[in-house]
């Protein structure tokens, strides 16, 4: 505006001049036209701009024909200009015949258009203010004027959201402001990259966008904004970055838009960005490198659904980095926040559940299982949940508890379950939890329930092993020996040699069969049973049983040469019970076979086993005798 100024009224001095020395020799008429124009142009040399106007507009009616009608309406539009008058001073422009040749009186017409075309701006004109930019940037695009016009031009287009048009007209001014790397005149470099960087943002250009907001992001002394809009600038320059899969540049405007004082943070705004940045860390295997970010920013006011997520992208961390404290601690955070029964809350009960199982931590385990049962309609149908909690429990001694769950709402027992499976182990460690809480009777029926679900033939031996076990705390203890032993008889018969195997663990039930034959006095029967188990090379109590029972059975069957031996290596054990009983045998054996003085040995040594008194006197007496007479 100022050279405008300066040139017009060069123009205008120059002009009065030559005025003055052309009076000598004008016509009267003309004397009169050109004493009207010295004055106007005087009192506009002068700075009396609106008197200076008042006069020009009268030339223009007084002389319509005068040959300084150009001039006239040219300082009449820079009055009109000076007088803020804008349309009247368009209209004039408009009236000029040569109007790209005002440069013949000093005056840049690609200057006068600019001027022009930011007092219709600020008149509210805003067509005829674009009309004059867009003549200016087509006419005269090497002026110095053009890059202010498309400058000016650029925020019509912006403010109208015609963003192609707008990103169009910038686009050679950023080239310059990138290039000379200096402020261009009239132009705010700011403003310009903030229209071109939009612009772009908003036709989806990221690519081309992108490196104008890192520069306005990583310059800030540059680019002075204000704290809503430095982050504002922050959000679109991480958005434009995901999409260009630039990671480095989006790390470095989250540590920026971080150094922001907590209190001034739009929290919210910044989680929105974080989570889109994970989403292309995510992608790239590259989670971690943001952790510390997350880390922070999960602890700032946010809405809870981006706690979650940002608490869900901290618990992938901890898995991937096996930071079993971090997990537990993430897990722990994020599930308070998660309605009850959700997906989401269900799965992080699970994740927490199995996390405290694998550190041994039961009591933990058992907490995050109480807590499932209560959201997790579908927690009883998978094992891979409910076998650690169930074991836990078991750790814990919570007996009461285990037994209210098996097998009640465990799923369908399976015929085909094996020892080496895990819902047989469920189910002997609940039938041994009713046995620490003495419910006999119902382990009882509890064994039996399995038996006769399980066709495993393992499992069923091991069973009935169980509830053979038991048979000495219930009330029909008889019955249940009876039905043990008919099992046993039936299904696992010693003619095969796979149920020698099996039976070889358990071998009190093979004994069972023989008592079994013994109290249907079917001695030959209990015979092969009794002879198996003592090729077992069994040790201690049991094996004097079975050896007095097989010894009974052959002096049964009258087989005294086989019942001799057995009842002999009795009387010389340990076992106090059978070594009397077999004794007692001997004695009538000898008895029948002479011996005498095998008898009176067997004698005194009944008599120092026995602790009755009128069956140590009977002793006594037959010893006695039989000393005597020898009889």
């Amino acid at each position: 505006m100022v050279l405008i100024l300066f040139r017009s009224k060069l123009f205008i001095s120059l002009f009065s001049l030559l005025l003055l020395f052309s009076s000598f020799v004008v016509l009267p008429a003309q004397a009169d036209e050109y004493d009207d124009a010295k004055v106007a142009f005087g009192a506009f040399d002068d700075g009396l701009y609106d008197f200076a106007r008042q006069e020009l507009e009268q030339f223009l009616i007084n002389y319509p024909e005068s040959k300084m009608l150009e001039r006239v309406r040219l300082v009449l539009i820079l009055c009109s200009l000076e007088s803020d008058d804008c349309r009247r001073a368009a209209a004039l422009f408009a009236d000029l015949k040569k109007p790209s040749g005002i440069n013949e009186f000093g005056i840049d017409p690609a200057a006068l258009k600019l001027r022009l075309g930011r007092c219709l701006l600020l008149a509210g004109d805003e067509k005829g203010a674009r009309e004059f930019f867009k003549k200016l940037v087509k006419d005269h695009s090497q002026s110095s004027s053009a890059l202010p016009a498309r400058f000016e031009l650029a925020r019509l287009f912006f403010a109208d959201k015609n963003f192609v048009a707008a990103d169009r007209v910038v686009s050679p001014l950023i080239v310059v402001l990138q290039s000379d790397k200096q402020r261009v005149p009239q132009v705010d470099r700011q403003t310009a990259y903030w229209i071109a960087a939009l612009s772009r943002y908003q036709l989806k250009k990221f690519k081309i966008c992108l490196p104008l907001l890192k520069v306005m992001a990583e310059n800030p002394k540059s680019f002075p904004l204000l704290n809503g809009e430095r982050q504002d600038l922050y959000a679109i320059t991480i958005e434009s970055a995901w999409h260009s899969k630039k990671p480095k540049t989006i790390k470095v405007v989250l540590q920026k838009w971080l150094q922001i004082p907590e209190a001034e943070l739009e929290s919210r705004k910044l989680s929105t960005a974080l989570q889109l940045a994970a989403d292309l860390f995510q992608a790239q295997g590259r989670l971690a490198d943001i952790q510390g970010e997350l880390t922070k920013v999960v602890r700032f006011d946010i809405p809870k659904a981006d706690k979650i997520a940002l608490y869900g992208l901290l618990i992938e961390i901890a898995r991937k980095n096996e930071d079993g404290a971090a997990l537990e601690k993430w897990l722990e955070a994020v599930i308070p926040l998660e309605q009850e029964s959700s997906l989401s809350r269900v799965n992080h009960l699970q994740s927490l559940l199995l996390f405290n199982y694998r550190k041994n931590d039961f009591a933990g385990t058992v907490a995050a299982g109480r807590r499932l049962l209560k959201e997790d309609e579908s927690f009883w149908k998978s094992e891979r949940f409910y076998f650690p909690f169930l074991n836990s429990l078991d750790r814990l001694d919570k007996c009461d508890e285990i037994v209210k769950y098996v097998p009640a709402l465990l799923p369908p027992y399976d015929k085909t379950v094996s020892p080496d499976q895990r819902r047989y182990f469920l189910d002997m460690m609940s039938g041994s939890c009713l046995q620490k809480l003495e419910r006999f009777e119902d382990a009882v029926a509890f064994y039996r329930l399995l038996y006769a679900n399980y066709s495993d033939s393992l499992i069923r031996v091991k069973l009935l092993g169980r509830l053979h076990s038991l048979v000495g705390k219930i009330n029909e203890r008889q019955k249940l020996n009876d039905w043990i032993s008919a099992e046993v008889i039936a299904c696992f018969s010693l003619d095969k040699r796979e149920n020698e195997k099996l039976l070889r663990e358990f071998p009190e039930l093979v004994l069972l069969v023989a008592d079994h034959f013994f109290r249907a006095q079917l001695y030959a029967k209990a015979q092969p049973s009794l002879l198996w188990l003592e090729k077992l090379d069994l040790k201690g109590d049991f094996a004097a049983r079975v050896t007095f029972l097989l010894a009974e059975a052959y002096y049964r069957c009258e087989d005294l040469a086989e019942a001799l031996v057995r009842y002999q290596a009795l009387s010389t054990g340990d076992n106090k019970e059978f070594r009397y009983l077999a004794a007692l045998r001997l004695v009538a054996i000898y008895e029948a076979q002479g011996y005498h003085s095998k008898r009176i040995k067997l004698y005194k040594n009944l008599l120092l086993w026995e602790q009755d008194p009128a069956v140590k006197a009977e002793l006594k007496r037959k010893l006695e005798a039989l000393e005597v007479t020898g009889h």
